[in-house]
Protein backbone atom coordinates (compact mmCIF):
# COMPACT_ATOMS: atom_id res chain seq x y z
CA UNK A 1 0.00 0.00 0.00
CA UNK A 2 2.75 2.44 0.87
CA UNK A 3 4.55 2.05 -2.46
CA UNK A 4 1.31 2.40 -4.39
CA UNK A 5 0.40 5.49 -2.42
CA UNK A 6 3.82 7.05 -2.98
CA UNK A 7 3.62 6.52 -6.72
CA UNK A 8 -0.02 7.32 -7.30
CA UNK A 9 -0.82 10.01 -4.78
CA UNK A 10 2.04 11.51 -2.82
CA UNK A 11 4.24 12.47 -5.77
CA UNK A 12 1.46 14.42 -7.54
CA UNK A 13 0.30 15.86 -4.22
CA UNK A 14 3.73 17.34 -3.53
CA UNK A 15 3.65 19.05 -6.92
CA UNK A 16 0.16 20.40 -6.30
CA UNK A 17 1.23 21.69 -2.88
CA UNK A 18 4.25 23.50 -4.35
CA UNK A 19 2.09 25.11 -7.06
CA UNK A 20 -0.87 26.16 -4.92
CA UNK A 21 0.76 26.57 -1.52
CA UNK A 22 -2.32 25.04 0.11
CA UNK A 23 -1.71 21.52 1.47
CA UNK A 24 -5.42 20.76 2.02
CA UNK A 25 -6.28 21.64 -1.56
CA UNK A 26 -3.37 19.54 -2.78
CA UNK A 27 -4.44 16.52 -0.72
CA UNK A 28 -8.09 16.88 -1.77
CA UNK A 29 -7.12 17.13 -5.43
CA UNK A 30 -4.86 14.10 -5.17
CA UNK A 31 -7.61 12.10 -3.48
CA UNK A 32 -10.06 13.03 -6.21
CA UNK A 33 -7.51 11.90 -8.78
CA UNK A 34 -6.23 8.69 -7.17
CA UNK A 35 -8.54 7.71 -4.32
CA UNK A 36 -10.34 5.06 -6.37
CA UNK A 37 -7.07 3.40 -7.38
CA UNK A 38 -5.83 3.23 -3.79
CA UNK A 39 -9.14 1.92 -2.48
CA UNK A 40 -9.41 -0.66 -5.30
CA UNK A 41 -5.91 -1.97 -4.52
CA UNK A 42 -6.84 -2.20 -0.85
CA UNK A 43 -10.05 -4.06 -1.77
CA UNK A 44 -8.04 -6.64 -3.73
CA UNK A 45 -5.64 -7.08 -0.81
CA UNK A 46 -8.55 -7.46 1.63
CA UNK A 47 -10.18 -10.06 -0.62
CA UNK A 48 -6.95 -12.06 -0.82
CA UNK A 49 -6.40 -11.90 2.93
CA UNK A 50 -10.00 -12.88 3.68
CA UNK A 51 -9.62 -15.98 1.48
CA UNK A 52 -7.07 -17.18 4.03
CA UNK A 53 -10.04 -17.49 6.40
CA UNK A 54 -11.33 -20.30 4.19
CA UNK A 55 -8.22 -22.42 4.75
CA UNK A 56 -8.13 -25.37 7.11
CA UNK A 57 -5.81 -24.65 10.05
CA UNK A 58 -6.57 -21.88 12.54
CA UNK A 59 -3.37 -19.73 12.27
CA UNK A 60 -3.87 -18.85 8.56
CA UNK A 61 -7.52 -18.04 9.28
CA UNK A 62 -6.58 -15.66 12.08
CA UNK A 63 -3.80 -14.09 10.03
CA UNK A 64 -6.08 -13.54 7.04
CA UNK A 65 -8.83 -11.92 9.08
CA UNK A 66 -6.46 -9.67 11.03
CA UNK A 67 -4.49 -8.58 7.95
CA UNK A 68 -7.68 -7.98 5.98
CA UNK A 69 -9.11 -5.75 8.70
CA UNK A 70 -5.78 -3.93 9.07
CA UNK A 71 -5.55 -3.15 5.35
CA UNK A 72 -9.19 -2.06 5.25
CA UNK A 73 -8.70 0.31 8.18
CA UNK A 74 -5.46 1.62 6.71
CA UNK A 75 -7.01 2.36 3.33
CA UNK A 76 -10.31 3.75 4.57
CA UNK A 77 -9.38 5.54 7.76
CA UNK A 78 -5.74 6.58 7.41
CA UNK A 79 -5.19 7.09 3.69
CA UNK A 80 -8.57 8.43 2.63
CA UNK A 81 -9.63 10.40 5.72
CA UNK A 82 -6.85 11.26 8.18
CA UNK A 83 -4.24 12.34 5.63
CA UNK A 84 -6.72 14.79 4.15
CA UNK A 85 -7.42 16.33 7.54
CA UNK A 86 -3.81 16.83 8.61
CA UNK A 87 -3.14 19.80 6.33
CA UNK A 88 0.28 21.38 6.85
CA UNK A 89 1.26 18.76 9.45
CA UNK A 90 1.42 16.14 6.69
CA UNK A 91 4.32 18.05 5.10
CA UNK A 92 6.19 19.05 8.25
CA UNK A 93 9.68 17.75 8.90
CA UNK A 94 12.35 18.92 11.36
CA UNK A 95 14.76 21.54 10.05
CA UNK A 96 17.80 19.31 10.69
CA UNK A 97 16.22 16.59 8.56
CA UNK A 98 15.38 19.02 5.73
CA UNK A 99 19.04 20.07 5.62
CA UNK A 100 20.17 16.44 5.27
CA UNK A 101 17.60 15.21 2.75
CA UNK A 102 17.76 16.30 -0.89
CA UNK A 103 14.93 18.40 -2.34
CA UNK A 104 13.37 16.09 -4.95
CA UNK A 105 10.57 17.21 -7.25
CA UNK A 106 8.50 14.89 -9.41
CA UNK A 107 7.14 16.03 -12.72
CA UNK A 108 3.87 14.52 -13.90
CA UNK A 109 2.94 15.80 -17.30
Amino acid sequence: MAVLEALVRLAPTGGRRRRSGDPREAMTGALAHSGRVIFAAAAVMVAVFFTFALSGPLPPKEMGIVLGIAVLLDAALVRLILLRLTGRAAWWSPSWLRRILPDIHFSHG
